[in-house]
Order: C-alpha cells, then structure tokens, then sequence
C-alpha cells in the first residue's frame, strides 16, 4: 500500500490518466497525494520573437499554476492533496522533490512514443526510471484495449 503519492503532471491526455489512476490509490486509509507540475526553462532564442525572458517565465509559470489548478478539481475533496511547483527541467525537478518529500511512489503519464523516440529525444519517465529510489508507474495515453 502507497500512502505518499507524487503525481507529475503537464497538461496531457496521458498525466490526465495518471491522476485518475493516483486519485485510486489515494482512496486508500492514511494516504495523501501531492500534485506537481514543472515550468521548462525559457530558452533565450524567445527574444528572437520579441518577448522578453521575463515575459515568456511568466507565461510559463501561469501555465504550471492552471495546470495544477485544473488537476486539483477532479480529485475528491475527502483526499489529502498538496501542490508543488518547480522550474526548470520536469526530471530533476520532479527528482528533488521526490527526494524532499519522502514519497513512496511517482505516477507519471507516458505518451508512448516507443524506443527511438524516447532514446533520441529523452523521456522524464527514463530520467525517473534510473534515477529514483522508490516505485514509477507510468500511464499511457490510451488503455490497452
């Protein structure tokens, strides 16, 4: 049984499935959930376009902030639920806080874009995967029909 549950969430369809499935197992005796979600860093190509880094860091971090805020209200109100809102790369963000908050699961979503894809274009899953102590499940898009 999981009684500190870390959700790594980014707005998709797949971390829509991975708070369902750790909204689940929160509904377990003495459990609680923490939501998280992580503002990419704001590549400095954005001036090229006209907005400021500040501007662009803003927007991201309103974005994180709706992201949890969406999140928040599909869980029960009888489940203890906090929030958590990092910066930066989603992999080690989501690495620190597992190691601050002495969670004793991830859940995060997956979009299935196979080996090569991941190998190429890397994976918050992969990165988690190797690096953390504690159990990851990963959550597809779809359900295996």
């Amino acid at each position: 049984m999981f009684t500190n549950i870390l959700v790594g969430l980014d707005g998709s369809r797949s971390s829509q499935r991975a708070l369902e499935q750790a909204i689940d197992l929160a509904k377990a005796p003495g459990a609680k959930m923490t939501l998280m979600t992580v503002a990419p860093p704001v590549s400095t190509f954005v001036t090229l376009g006209g907005m400021s880094i500040e501007t662009m860091t803003d927007e991201l971090d309103k974005w994180a902030a709706d992201v949890l805020d969406e999140a928040a209200r599909t869980v029960p109100p009888e489940l203890t639920t906090e929030r958590v809102q990092g910066s930066g790369h989603a992999g080690p963000a989501i690495l620190s806080e597992l190691k601050r908050g002495g969670y004793d699961l991830v859940v995060l979503g997956t979009r299935g874009r196979g080996r090569t894809q991941e190998g190429l274009l890397g994976s918050v899953n992969g990165y988690i995967h190797f690096h953390a102590q504690i159990p990851l499940l990963s959550v597809p898009e779809k359900a295996d029909d």
